[in-house]
């Protein structure tokens, strides 16, 4: 009986998921697989997948991350590594220390678009958060869709 209810729910999904698809629905996709993400960055088993898989959403996800990136909760592994794509990188590369999942988000963010709002990516004040979600939230709202990643 068990796998018949997996089976029915796989198949739910499915649908949903097309139905959702054919009407042109792709940013709630996004929204949610952002938020599925994030939660992952919290469970120590997930942590270093749930970076890799949100930076390789890329520009799509950029307004949905910058909307969700004011979450001060802990990281359970404070180790991220991002490739470093510098033309004057000596490292392949960048190593961080994040704390809280905003430290991270913006270390992701940066990684995408290539903008930088405060150096976060090793743990801050609370004051060095709000002022680094201030500016990528402002970022956001001043820059057309189009431009978010031209830097990346």
């Amino acid at each position: 009986m068990t796998g018949m209810k997996t089976a029915l729910c796989g198949f739910f999904l499915i649908v949903v998921l097309v139905y959702t698809d054919s009407f042109g629905n792709q940013g709630s996709r996004i929204e949610m697989r952002v938020a599925a993400l994030i939660e992952k960055m919290v469970d120590k088993k997930t942590e270093q997948q749930a970076f890799a898989d949100l930076e390789s959403l890329g520009c799509p996800a950029v307004p949905t991350i910058i909307e969700r990136m004011d979450d001060r909760r802990k990281l359970p592994d404070p180790r991220i590594s991002l490739r470093n794509k510098s033309p004057d990188a000596f490292e392949g590369l960048r190593h961080y220390g994040p704390e809280k999942v905003v430290d991270a988000l913006a270390a992701i963010l940066n990684q995408i678009t290539g903008q930088h709002f405060g150096f976060i990516y090793n743990g801050a004040t609370d004051a060095e958060r709000d002022k680094t979600v201030r500016g990528w939230r402002d970022f956001l709202r001043t820059t057309p869709f189009a431009k978010l990643c031209e830097s990346g």
